[in-house]
């Protein structure tokens, strides 16, 4: 009897501190949430103090988030750096930060400018917002996955795969429009007014 009654009261004790965890549990979700973000990634304000550290301005800083925060809506990617988002079909999409022609990769390793400023890394097809590989990048390695182009007027692009694998652009129909050359091939000056797919191979 007296084993029962504390076995009830061990028992009452256990149930009564998981109410109280997961009470607390409940009010750090929206703390939680308000951190990530409803994009699925962190929200803009975490990523303030990089795009500060880059010596942009606060109105800087805000105005590249609203530059995002544009393609994420459009994308339904996931924001991973002050102007990086990575897509959901595969590849990521960089943007220029304010008052640079090129997009750069702000996680990339090394301390030399010129590989965070290097044009479409191996096996990758790179597709420019302006010409001659300026503006926004948008870098793609996944086969047979077409993501979405948002740019009009004159760009750019480069396919550095290798030599038997062509690039393959698409029409509003989604149907192929025109297949590149195998790697490496490039064109400085590519219309992108028809083009509304790109799969890199």
């Amino acid at each position: 009897m007296r084993d029962q009654a504390a076995f009830g009261s061990s028992a009452f004790g256990k149930a009564l501190v998981a109410l109280l965890m997961a009470f607390l549990g409940l009010m750090a979700a929206p703390s939680a949430w308000a951190a990530t973000g409803p994009a699925g990634g962190s929200a803009g304000a975490d990523f303030s103090a990089q795009a500060r550290s880059l010596g942009l301005s606060n109105a800087q800083a805000s105005d590249l988030q609203d530059r995002v925060d544009a393609y994420l809506a459009k994308t339904h990617g996931t924001q991973v750096a002050a102007n990086k988002i990575a897509l959901d079909r595969g590849g990521v999409l960089l943007l220029t930060l304010p008052g640079e022609e090129r997009a750069r990769d702000l996680d990339a390793k090394g301390d030399a400018l010129t590989t965070a400023l290097a044009p479409c890394p191996y096996t990758y097809v790179c597709a420019y917002s302006g010409q001659n590989f300026t503006g926004d990048e948008l870098r793609l390695f996944t086969c047979n996955y077409p993501v979405r182009i948002y740019w009009n007027g004159t760009g750019s692009w480069i396919n550095n795969q290798r030599s038997t694998l062509y690039a393959r652009f698409y029409d509003s129909s989604y149907r192929v429009g025109w297949t590149s050359p195998g790697g490496y091939s490039e064109d400085r000056a590519a219309p992108w007014g028809w083009v509304w797919w790109l799969s890199p191979c």
